[in-house]
């Protein structure tokens, strides 16, 4: 499973965020374990999408929210994976 951090009773995550359109509680494209590979899906999208306005946003869920966010974590993988870039 995919370890994703905690602080303040909060268990964190990022996410890719359309500037324009923004989508709650992953975004265009997430949840993510850091904003490194928050920042490596935003350009593997922005490549495909070159005019899209997108930045990276950081979250939290209360309480041990870790299964749930790896659960949508291999989602957003998967769709990443289907890109044409």
């Amino acid at each position: 499973m995919t370890a994703f951090p905690s602080a303040a009773g909060f268990t964190l995550y990022h996410y890719v965020q359309h500037s324009d359109q923004p989508r709650y509680p992953y975004g265009l494209c997430g949840p993510f374990t850091s904003e490194a590979e928050a920042s490596e899906a935003l350009e593997r999208i922005a490549a495909v999408f070159p005019s899209a306005s997108l930045h990276i946003e950081e979250a939290g869920f209360a309480g041990d929210a870790g299964p749930m966010l790896a659960q949508a974590h291999d989602h957003a993988r998967q769709r990443l994976a289907q890109l044409r870039a």
